[in-house]
């Protein structure tokens, strides 16, 4: 997976995911819908044969960096979490 910023501003954070999945983009998606302070999460898939989707996040002029930094934080936690109990089903 590569990833490339394509515009970053205070307040939004624009980025290019190549070959990846569009399974993490929900997920960061879901995440950043309940953060406080952003006002505007999604993605758009560019070309479906070439795995490649835009990632955009846009703040009620609150530091983006900061509210995309929690919405990882809260992603990795979920991921943990669930990690742990499928581990523990086994």
């Amino acid at each position: 997976m590569e990833i490339e910023v394509i515009e970053k501003t205070d307040d939004s954070i624009k980025f290019r995911v190549k070959g990846g999945s569009q399974s993490i983009l929900n997920l960061l998606k879901e995440e950043a819908d309940s953060v406080p302070g952003i006002t505007f999460a999604g993605f758009v898939m560019e070309h479906p044969l070439e795995r490649s989707s835009v990632f955009m996040m846009k703040t009620d002029g609150k530091d983006a960096d900061k509210a995309f930094k929690k919405v990882l934080d809260k992603t990795e936690d979920d991921l943990k979490s669930a990690k742990k109990q499928i581990l523990d089903m086994f």
